[in-house]
């Protein structure tokens, strides 16, 4: 027991450097915040100090004529004490947050390079959380914390000496409630430690359950699941505000208790100063010094186990966040070389592939598909269709066989030089809020309103986004839920047009719209391809007719290919398909 319990110590003081490391880059600015941290520490703890003197010294002897000069002294020195402790306060905050700047931009960066393996089984309100809530948990650790603890305790020991140089016995008998409260200090923090835990894994549970239903609100409606949702987002939320409740518990017991000790000092001041005062062992501004000094001895004393309750939660928090960034397991493996300009060709060996262990969703996949050729992929849902076009982006990573591109191996370059030279349209198009502009372009320098204008033109949309309030600065909305799937649609397809790339992948990207846009974007494939190559991805076979190749798939295996007319003479199972639409 004692073995783990010291594992977790050092694993939580490891965290802990980890955390200081973050602040290296301001490491000069947090040795100034830290110096005047302890400069503004020794001034307010001298502070009853004074008062002492200008009442044994100017007070009761009678010497008014020194009062202005004392005075002045004590409004320039609470001046002093102000002016620190507002630069203090400005430069520990400025840490905070520049630290908190920086690690957050490390984490989305980190975010934006994980295997889409890593969304399907992580609620993305969870990654928000991680994002969001437990960053601005370290901010605390920073501005209240680790800066603020060595000032606290320069503060108590400065105290400490001026109070055993005035009177030893006295400040002993101040001292007697101290080990109570350290034992209530310590039992505080190990007890809201293990609170706050909780309370970080149900904010999680809380965001990631508010994400998707609020993302998917249209199938609540639909379903008639209100009710059915409120109870189960009332269980989540009790269980959230039972979590806060126990850490407050801690809270609600730790300073009352500390309220009665610093209550008991004082009474035992008094008894003992009074009686002390009374024999003329003391003097009237040593006793007012010493209630000044329990004030602010206690204040820091009681301080610090609330920043060390701000630590604890900071490394709590940290622990999580270093955890995510940490799994370099999810992070997608690339190779330095870029990849050259593409002319488009596509080989497929042996692929295999398996969002989960073994359970294969494709199953010895080979082709060759030629430069500038178009090569039309059927099959009935599940059959691995979208999954070769997410193989070819590498959105997944195939675990046996050769993906090649003219040629080269597709593992051996760089996956980010690879897919800017490939257009992908999805079925479900997704739109940022923003401007129409800003999603064609995906702010991509290159990409200047003229282009997007062309492109427009060349698939008959211009029109349609002319029409629209601003134009192509008119304002999607989250999702682009005030235009029609269409029109999403639409954009998308010249957003790909835009990009002139030199491989396009189209996934069911006539499935979803009208009959007169449907022949918009027919129209407009015929002139896309002109000099690429494309994978087409359609279960509307009249669509296809035109395609070089055509695969028919089955279960995650080729069990037809051939262009059109070949596949219709043969009279196999893409045969009987096309016949079945064309009837209905």
């Amino acid at each position: 027991m004692k073995s783990n319990k010291a594992e977790k110590s050092a694993s939580q003081w490891t965290l802990f450097k980890r955390i200081l490391s973050l602040a290296k880059f301001q490491q000069h600015w947090m040795i100034l915040a830290i110096f005047m941290t302890i400069f503004q520490s020794v001034i307010t703890a001298f502070q009853p100090y004074l008062y002492k003197m200008v009442i044994d010294s100017v007070i009761i002897p009678k010497q008014f004529h020194l009062l202005e000069k004392w005075a002045l002294i004590l409004l320039g020195w609470l001046l002093l004490q102000a002016a620190l402790g507002f630069a203090n306060s400005y430069l520990s905050e400025s840490i905070a947050q520049s630290v908190i700047l920086k690690l957050r931009q490390y984490v989305y960066d980190h975010l934006t390079r994980l295997k889409l393996s890593f969304y399907d089984k992580t609620p993305v309100g969870t990654a928000v959380t991680r994002s969001i809530s437990d960053i601005q948990t370290i901010t605390d650790l920073f501005s209240s914390g680790v800066i603020t603890i060595a000032g606290d305790l320069i503060q108590i020991v400065v105290i400490l000496g001026c109070m055993f140089y005035m009177d030893v016995k006295l400040t002993l008998i101040t001292l007697t409630v101290v080990p109570l409260l350290l034992f209530a200090a310590n039992r505080f923090r190990k007890g809201i430690r293990d609170t706050f835990q909780d309370v970080r894994n149900q904010v999680a549970k809380l965001n990631a359950f508010l994400q998707e239903r609020i993302t998917g609100m249209q199938m609540v409606q639909l379903f008639n699941r209100e009710k059915e949702e409120m109870r189960r987002f009332d269980q989540i939320n009790q269980a959230h505000r039972d979590a806060n409740i126990r850490s407050i518990y801690y809270y609600a017991i730790f300073f009352p208790i500390v309220e009665v000790l610093v209550a008991c000092s004082f009474a035992l001041i008094v008894w003992y100063g009074s009686g002390a005062l009374v024999q003329g062992s003391i003097e009237f501004g040593e006793l007012t010094a010493f209630i000044m000094f329990i004030n602010l001895f206690f204040r820091p004393v009681r301080a610090i186990a609330d920043r060390f309750n701000n630590i604890q939660m900071g490394i709590v928090a940290a622990d999580r966040i270093f955890k995510l960034i940490d799994d370099t397991d999810n992070i997608e493996a690339t190779s330095e070389n870029l990849a050259p300009v593409l002319q488009g060709g596509v080989t497929f060996n042996d692929v295999w592939f398996a969002y989960q262990q073994n359970d294969w969703v494709l199953k010895g996949i080979s082709f060759d598909l030629s430069q500038g050729k178009t090569m039309a992929i059927v099959g009935a849902t599940g059959s691995g269709k979208t999954t070769i076009a997410a193989l070819v982006n590498q959105l997944y990573q195939h675990q046996q066989g050769d993906i090649l591109l003219d040629g080269l191996n597709i593992k051996d370059l760089n996956i980010t030089s690879v897919r800017q030279q490939i257009a992908l349209v999805l079925q479900d198009v997704f739109l940022f809020s923003g401007s129409v502009k800003d999603n064609i372009r995906l702010h991509h320098p290159e990409i200047d309103i003229e282009k997007m204008i062309n492109a427009a033109r060349s698939i008959g949309a211009y029109e349609f986004i002319e029409k629209l309030p601003g134009g192509f600065d008119y304002n999607v909305m989250e999702r682009g839920m005030t235009l029609s799937l269409g029109q999403r649609q639409l954009i998308s397809f010249i957003r790909a047009l835009a990009f002139d790339p030199r491989i396009i992948l189209l996934d069911e990207a006539t499935s979803s719209i009208d009959t007169e846009t449907e022949q918009l974007i027919q129209k407009a494939i015929d002139r896309l391809l002109e000099g690429r190559t494309a994978i087409v991805i359609a279960h509307r076979l009249s669509t296809i007719a035109k395609a070089d190749e055509i695969l028919v798939l089955d279960k995650g295996t080729v069990i037809e290919r051939g262009n059109h007319q070949q596949l219709m003479s043969a009279g196999g199972h893409y045969a009987h398909l096309y016949e079945t639409q064309i009837r209905d």
